[in-house]
């Protein structure tokens, strides 16, 4: 939590294979996260901020 996870990295480590230009995996896996756990709607939380060109941050806060 609080720290910048680039899409390559996760995709090396999560996925372990390397991003490729035209890649979106990485994103569809954050869009299914985003979708199935609680957000701000039911209550729940903001998980995941994509910070455009540097990658995702998982914040967790209401």
């Amino acid at each position: 939590i609080g720290q910048v996870v680039s899409r390559e990295e996760l995709s090396e480590k999560v996925l372990g294979k390397r991003l490729t230009p035209f890649d979106r995996a990485i994103d569809m896996h954050v869009s299914n996260l985003r979708r199935k756990l609680p957000g701000r709607e039911d209550g729940g939380y903001h998980w995941f901020k994509t910070l455009r060109g540097r990658g995702y941050l998982m914040v967790a806060k209401k």
